[in-house]
């Protein structure tokens, strides 16, 4: 439109072993620092095996072993807690405890609810694994401001548009984009933006996964989005 100024993006995407630990973490910090002059949107994978795990609590939520679905998500909220813990600034310690209750408090609610229901529909697969990007994202957002990059956090599922095909949902282009260039590209002007990816939502709001290998393709809708000059895609190795 008119007055328009053009900036300059790139994506980075993350994939979950590059976020498995505190070290891998300030690794992740290290990176992006060295390129927050390039507008940085960064997109990231679930820490490590969360998404696997989270999958595990909601078969033994179903199989009705309870006990196990408990202790499954205490190991994961310790997980979580433990390697944030030493990557997180004193001050923002509150925020990060207020995060980590949060979302086990709720995961724990769906494993109740999944218990009583006996099944797992594709969409409660949804609800329960969008939590790892959901926490590594948010997680992230606020290690970064301990190596002085100015963070915002965007929920994925608020600019993500999907069908409703529930465990590989396909975007809608159309929506997305323009949700990503009013919310993502202004952000990004003067924060290293922080999502998740994978997850999505439908138009009425229900949390979608766009499949196991989507993560790569998530980078590339987001790139297209926000018109980056570049997707880098960051493994480990």
């Amino acid at each position: 439109g008119f007055g328009r100024v053009v900036v300059r993006m790139i994506v980075m995407k993350f994939g979950g072993t590059s976020l498995e630990s505190a070290a891998a973490i300030e690794r992740v910090a290290a990176i992006v620092g060295e390129r927050v002059a390039r507008r940085p949107v960064v997109v990231v994978s679930a820490m490590g095996q969360t998404t696997n795990k989270l999958l595990a609590i909601a078969q033994a939520a179903v199989g009705g072993e309870r006990e196990k679905a408990l202790e499954l998500t205490a190991g994961l909220e310790d997980y979580h807690a433990r390697e944030a813990d030493q990557v997180v600034r004193e001050r923002d310690l509150p925020e990060l405890q207020m995060i980590l209750r949060t979302h086990f408090q709720e995961l724990r609610e769906l494993a109740r609810g999944l218990a009583v229901l006996g099944e797992l529909t594709p969409r409660s697969v949804d609800a329960v694994s969008s939590y790892g990007e959901r926490l590594s994202s948010a997680i992230l957002a606020l290690a970064f401001r301990r190596f002085g990059i100015e963070t915002a956090h965007v929920d994925s599922r608020q600019v993500i548009v999907t069908d409703a095909r529930h465990t590989q949902a396909a975007p809608l282009l159309p929506q997305t984009y323009q949700r990503l260039e009013e919310t993502v590209a202004p952000l990004a002007r003067s924060a290293v933006v922080v999502m998740g990816w994978f997850i999505g939502a439908t138009q009425t709001g229900v949390t979608t996964t766009l499949g196991r290998g989507g993560s790569d393709f998530s980078a590339a809708i987001v790139g297209a989005g926000i018109g980056a000059e570049e997707i880098q895609i960051w493994t480990d190795v």
